[in-house]
């Protein structure tokens, strides 16, 4: 009986720390006191640092156990790379999600939203839960329309940017060709 429950205990604190952290991987830094969290995995840098490609940083934590906003410094470089990433490429991800709120909606400003705190089907996000809008036409994502919004947090109450699988790999593969 005690195997299982330490077995359980330890699912338990993978599944809690993995979903606090979104889409981000945590790196302990020299001075042991801070983390710098990461859309790349210390698998994904190989033997490149970090320090050498600052824009791939989310932010600076100080526990690694649970971001939150008083204790998580963002990375501003970061948010410019997403920006960047999204405005050349985001009509081309294969996002099913992405593609069926496009499709319903048809026309208009479509709202991307964070996935951390997730509006209802249909339904505007939070204004710092809106990642970025995208021009729609037909129900397709027009290229070279997106807009960050401004008010967009990296972390909030709800936990640090968590975007879909397919948003996470486009910015991963972005990051790939880019490392120095």
């Amino acid at each position: 009986m005690l195997r299982h429950a330490n077995r359980f205990n330890a699912i338990h604190t993978h599944v809690r720390a993995h979903s606090t952290l979104g889409s981000g991987h945590l790196h302990a830094l020299p001075d042991q006191k801070r983390y710098a969290v990461s859309i790349l995995s210390k698998a994904d840098l190989g033997t490149r640092s970090l320090a050498d490609n600052p824009a791939f940083v989310i932010g600076w934590a100080t526990e690694k156990d649970h971001i939150k906003p008083k204790s998580f410094v963002a990375n501003n470089q970061f948010i410019d790379f997403m920006t960047r990433v999204f405005a050349k490429r985001i009509h081309q991800v294969n996002d099913t999600s992405l593609k069926g709120m496009a499709q319903w909606q048809k026309e208009g400003w479509l709202h991307i939203g964070d996935e951390r705190h997730p509006a209802p089907w249909g339904r505007i996000p939070r204004p710092e839960d809106i990642i970025g809008s995208v021009l729609l036409e037909d129900g397709k994502i027009q290229p070279g329309t997106y807009q960050a919004m401004p008010a967009y947090r990296l972390v909030t109450n709800k936990g640090l940017i968590h975007l879909s699988k397919p948003l996470q790999d486009c910015l991963v593969d972005e990051a790939k060709k880019e490392l120095k």
